[in-house]
C-alpha cells in the first residue's frame, strides 16, 4: 500500500470541519435580510393595512427612481403619509423620526460583513474645530493642525474597528467624515468619541486643601457644592479653580470630594504611548497608560519634586481622580479612576491613545447617505464577482480534470473562510477589500497550480499517484510558502504602518493569505488522500506547453530596451498631466450640496458630468437624521474656473443639470473648496508603510535566497507599478483611493509571481546539472512557464469579469489591476529573472555564462 494510502485522516477530517463550521457559522447571515419583510416582521399588528399600504408606495416610489433604495423609500412613503414608523412598529432603537427608524430598520436587516460607505452608504458628521482660546495658532498653522486633526480623528476610528472613514477638509474650519454605520446609537456613541478633545492634564493640588475644603464647608451648612457661587469664590486662591469629583453608590447618596486645583497643569498627556481600559481587584473600572520617553522623563520629574502633594488627573477640563504623590514615579505609567460606563472607559482610553489637539470639536450636522457607488453598480459588482467565480471555475476543472474539482473545492471554502474571518473580526468590506479578496483568490489557484504542476512532473518522472501526490506537495511547498509569506509580511507591515483604506486592504489581504495556505497545503491535500483511498490511480491534466525551450535571457537587450521607454514615457506622461492625474478624492476641488426634488441615478449624473468636462466627480444622496424634509445632493468636482459668464462651478452644474432633468429641481446652491481624502498626514503614513514593507520583503528575500534577487525583485515590482500606471493614464484614466488600492494589489501580485520563479532557479542550481547560470535560469523559466501563464490566465479572467460587468463605479480599479497582471507576469520573466543572470553570487559547481547569454542550446534534458 502506498505511503500516501497510510496517511491519518480522521484527526484532520474533524479539525477542517471544525474550521470551516466556525468561520461558515459567522458568515450568517450573509445576504442582507429583505428590507421589507424585516419591516413586516417588526409591526406591531402583522396584518396592519398602514404598514402595507406604505410598502406598496415605497415600491411605487422605486418605480419612478430606480436608484432609491428601500430604506429610503420607505422613509419618503411614511412622511407623504404623514405616518411615524416608531409608532407602528417595534424597533431596537429609539427612533425620534422617520431617518432614525429607517437606519434602526437597516440595522436589523444588515449582514454579518459590516460594508464600506461605497457599498452600503453610512452617515456624515460634518464637524466644526474651534480653537482653544489658550492656543497660539496662526492662520498659516491651521491648515497643517487640521490635518493632524483629522489623522488623530482617523486613528480614533480605527482604535474602534471602523477603518473605511473617509476624512477630508470642507471649508475653511470644518472637517467632512463619513463612515458606514446606520444604527442611532452607534451614532450617538461615535458623536461622543469625536467630541473628546483627549486633553489629559496633570495638575497639583493645592497644599492647604484640606482646610480650604473645611471653610466651603462651613459656607454651605456641611455640604459640599458642584460649583461655588460668586458670594464665596473668594475662598478660591489666586491661580487655583475649585473642582469636584461626585460618587454614587446604589442604595446611598451621591457623595462629593471637592479640591483647589492649580489652573496652571504641571505637564499635559501629549507624549501618552498607550492606553487601555482595565479593571481592578474590586472589579471597578479604571484606564491604564503608559509615556513614550519623553512623557516618562517629565512624570518622574513632576513626582519627584511633589512628594506629599496630591496629583488632580483632569481630562477635557473634568477631574476624575487626585491622588497623593508618595514617591517618584519613574515607570513611565500612571491611571485614572473613576465612576466610568463601559462606553466611556473605552472611547477615554482611545482618545487618548489616539492623541488630543489644540481644538475643540463641534458637530455641525449629521446627515445620513447612500451608498457612494449607486445601487445599480453595486449589484452589477456583485454580479461580476460571481462571473469571475464562475469562469475560474470553468477553466480549472475543464484544464486540471478532477486535480480542477479538488482546487475547486478548496476554492469555494477559502471564500468561505475569508469572509467569516472578515465578520469575525468586524471588519469592514469595500471596494479596496474586494480587491485583496480578489488577489488572494488569484494567489489561492496558483498555490493548487504550483502543486498540480509539481505532481504532473513527478508523474511523467513515472512514479506512481501516490508518491507523486507526495514528492509534488514536499517540492511545491517552499515556493507556495515563499510566495505567500512574502505577501503576507508586505500586508503586516501595510496594517501596522498604514492607516484608512491602506489598512482596510492589509486586512482582507493577510485573512486571505492565511485561509489559501489552509486550504492548498492542509485541506486540498485532505481530498487527495481520500481519493486514493479510494482507489484513485491516474491524474489526468490537460497541458498548455510541451517542454517549451525558449531562449528568454537571449532577448533580454530587447526586453530591457522595451521596459525603459515604457518607464520614460510613464514619467513623461505623468509630468505632462502634473495635478490632472490626480482624481477629485485626492486632488480635492469644490463640493457643491442643493436640494432636490427627486432622484436620479448616481450615474446618469456621472455621466452628463464627465460629458460637460466635470470628469470623475464624486456624487452622494443624504438627508437629515433630525429632518427628515432636508434632502441633500452632493457633488464634488476638481476645482475649475467660473465660466465666461461669471458662473462657479456650483451654478454651472445646477444649470447643467436642472436643464438636462427637469425634475431633478436643484435648489441653495451652498459651495465650498475642499481637500482630498488624503492629507499630508496620511500620506506620510502611506509612503512610510510602503517604504518599510519593500524593506521587509529585501530582507526576507535576501535571507530565504540571496541580495540580489531581492533587488531584481524590487526592480520588477517598481517597473510594474510605474508602466501599469503610465498604461493606465495613456487611457486618460484618473488616479483615485480606489486605484491605489489597485496599486497595492498589483504588488502583491507582481511579487508572488517573482518569487516562484526564483524558487525554481534556485532548486535547480542545487541540482549541479553542468549547466551554466544562464542556461539555469531559462530551465527555470521554461519549467514554471506553464505555471505562470495558468495563474495570469486566472487572475486576468476573474478581473476581466469584472471589468466586463462590473459597472462604470468600479472600472478604473478593474482596468489598472487587469494591466497589473499583464505587466505582473512580464516583468517576472523578462525583468527579474535577466537582472539575477546579470548580477548574482557565484556558486560553486555552477558555470558562469558567456555576457551574452547566446549559447546556442539553451535547455539541456
Amino acid at each position: 500500500m502506498a505511503v500516501n494510502e497510510k496517511r491519518p485522516v480522521i484527526l484532520r477530517t474533524i479539525l477542517a470541519l471544525l474550521v470551516i463550521g466556525i468561520f461558515a457559522w459567522s458568515t450568517y447571515p450573509l445576504q442582507e435580510r429583505d428590507f421589507y419583510e424585516t419591516f413586516k416582521s417588526v409591526l406591531k399588528d402583522s396584518d396592519s393595512a398602514q404598514g402595507a399600504e406604505l410598502i406598496e408606495d415605497a415600491k411605487k416610489l422605486q418605480q419612478q427612481d430606480p436608484e432609491l433604495f428601500d430604506a429610503k423609500a420607505l422613509v419618503m412613503a411614511a412622511d407623504n403619509k404623514g405616518v411615524m414608523i416608531s409608532e407602528i412598529a417595534k424597533l431596537p432603537d429609539e427612533a425620534s423620526n422617520n431617518a432614525d427608524a429607517a437606519s434602526s430598520l437597516r440595522k436589523l436587516t444588515s449582514a454579518s460583513i459590516r460594508r464600506g460607505i461605497d457599498l452600503a452608504g453610512g452617515v456624515e458628521f460634518t464637524l466644526r474645530l474651534e480653537q482653544d482660546a489658550d492656543a497660539e495658532i496662526s492662520d498659516d498653522e491651521f491648515d497643517r493642525y487640521r490635518d493632524v486633526a483629522i489623522e488623530i480623528l482617523r486613528k480614533r476610528l480605527e482604535n474602534n474597528k471602523i477603518f473605511e472613514s473617509e476624512i477630508a477638509p470642507a471649508g475653511s474650519k470644518l472637517i467632512s467624515l463619513k463612515v458606514p454605520i446606520t444604527s442611532k446609537s452607534e451614532k450617538m456613541q461615535l458623536q461622543q468619541l469625536l467630541s473628546m478633545s483627549a486633553k489629559l492634564h496633570f495638575r497639583l493640588v493645592h497644599e492647604n486643601n484640606a482646610s480650604l475644603i473645611a471653610q466651603v464647608s462651613e459656607a454651605y451648612n456641611g455640604e459640599l457644592p458642584l460649583k461655588l457661587d460668586d458670594k464665596h469664590k473668594s475662598i478660591c486662591p489666586r491661580g487655583y479653580e475649585y473642582m469636584t469629583i461626585t460618587e454614587f453608590q446604589k442604595g446611598k447618596k451621591a457623595s462629593v470630594q471637592a479640591y483647589f486645583v492649580k489652573i496652571r497643569p504641571e505637564m499635559d498627556g501629549k507624549n501618552i504611548k498607550e492606553a487601555r481600559p482595565v479593571r481592578d481587584e474590586y472589579n471597578r473600572r479604571k484606564i491604564v497608560f503608559t509615556f513614550k520617553e519623553k512623557g516618562a522623563a517629565d512624570f518622574a520629574r513632576v513626582t519627584e519634586e511633589n512628594i506629599g502633594r496630591q496629583l488632580a488627573v483632569v481630562l477635557d477640563g473634568k477631574l476624575y481622580t487626585a491622588p497623593t504623590i508618595q514617591t517618584a514615579i519613574k515607570a513611565g505609567s500612571g491611571e485614572i479612576t473613576g465612576q466610568f460606563s463601559d462606553d466611556e472607559v473605552q472611547n477615554i482610553a482611545n482618545a487618548l491613545q489616539s492623541g488630543n489637539f489644540p481644538f475643540m470639536i463641534k458637530v455641525e450636522s449629521v446627515y445620513d447617505v447612500d451608498p457612494t457607488l449607486g445601487k445599480d453598480n453595486v449589484a452589477s459588482g456583485i454580479r461580476a464577482g460571481i462571473y469571475g467565480m464562475i469562469a475560474v471555475v470553468i477553466f480549472m476543472i475543464v484544464y486540471y480534470l478532477l486535480a480542477g474539482v479538488t482546487a475547486v473545492i478548496a476554492l469555494c471554502v477559502n471564500v468561505v473562510l475569508v469572509l467569516g474571518a472578515l465578520a469575525a473580526f468586524d471588519a469592514t468590506l469595500t471596494l479596496p477589500g474586494i480587491a485583496g479578496i480578489v488577489l488572494t483568490i488569484g494567489m489561492a489557484v496558483d498555490a493548487n497550480v504550483l502543486i498540480f504542476e509539481r505532481i504532473r512532473e513527478e508523474l511523467k518522472g513515472g512514479k506512481t499517484l501516490a508518491t507523486a501526490i507526495d514528492a509534488g506537495y514536499s517540492k511545491a511547498l517552499s515556493a507556495v510558502l515563499d510566495a505567500n509569506l512574502t505577501t503576507l509580511f508586505t500586508g503586516l507591515i501595510l496594517y501596522w504602518a498604514g492607516s484608512g483604506a491602506i489598512k482596510g486592504f492589509a486586512v482582507t489581504l493577510c485573512i486571505g493569505i492565511l485561509t489559501s495556505l489552509f486550504t492548498a497545503l492542509f485541506l486540498n491535500r485532505l481530498v487527495f488522500d481520500y481519493l486514493l483511498r479510494l482507489g484513485l490511480k491516474r491524474l489526468p491534466m490537460m497541458q498548455m506547453l510541451k517542454n517549451p525551450n525558449i531562449n528568454f535571457l537571449g532577448k533580454r537587450k530587447i526586453f530591457f530596451a522595451v521596459s525603459g521607454v515604457l518607464i520614460l514615457l510613464s514619467f513623461v506622461l505623468m509630468f505632462v498631466k502634473g495635478s490632472n492625474m490626480f482624481a477629485v478624492d485626492l486632488s480635492g476641488g469644490t463640493v457643491a450640496v442643493y436640494g432636490y426634488d427627486k432622484n436620479v441615478s448616481q450615474q446618469q449624473l456621472a455621466d452628463t458630468l464627465n460629458q460637460n468636462g466635470f470628469t470623475g466627480a464624486r456624487i452622494a444622496y443624504k438627508n437629515s437624521g433630525s429632518n427628515a424634509g432636508d434632502k441633500k445632493l452632493e457633488i464634488m468636482v476638481r476645482e475649475t474656473e467660473a465660466d465666461k459668464n461669471g458662473y462657479t462651478p456650483g451654478q454651472q452644474i445646477q444649470k447643467l443639470l436642472n436643464e438636462k432633468y427637469p425634475d431633478l429641481k436643484l435648489t441653495d446652491s451652498q459651495e465650498n473648496s475642499v481637500g482630498g481624502l488624503v492629507g499630508a498626514e496620511f500620506t506620510k503614513s502611506a509612503i512610510i508603510a510602503v517604504i518599510v514593507s519593500i524593506i521587509g520583503m529585501i530582507i526576507y528575500i535576501s535571507l530565504r535566497y540571496e541580495l540580489a534577487y531581492a533587488c531584481a525583485g524590487m526592480i520588477a515590482l517598481a517597473h510594474d507599478v510605474i508602466v501599469a500606471l503610465g498604461i493606465f493614464l495613456l487611457l486618460g484614466q484618473q488616479i483615485s483611493l480606489a486605484v491605489i488600492a489597485a496599486v497595492l494589489t498589483i504588488i502583491g501580485y507582481s511579487i508572488n509571481d517573482t518569487i516562484v520563479i526564483f524558487d525554481r532557479i534556485r532548486e535547480d542550481l542545487r541540482s549541479k546539472t553542468g549547466l551554466s547560470y544562464a542556461q539555469i535560469i531559462n530551465k527555470s523559466i521554461n519549467t514554471t512557464l506553464n505555471r505562470t501563464l495558468l495563474t495570469s490566465i486566472t487572475t486576468a479572467l476573474a478581473v476581466l469579469m469584472l471589468l466586463i460587468f462590473g459597472g462604470a463605479a468600479i472600472r478604473d480599479f478593474v482596468l489598472l489591476m487587469f494591466i497589473g497582471v499583464i505587466v505582473g507576469t512580464y516583468s517576472s520573466v523578462f525583468i527579474a529573472s535577466p537582472i539575477v543572470a546579470l548580477w548574482h553570487r557565484k556558486v560553486n559547481g555552477v558555470r558562469e555564462s558567456d555576457v551574452n547569454f547566446d549559447e546556442s542550446k539553451v535547455v539541456e534534458d
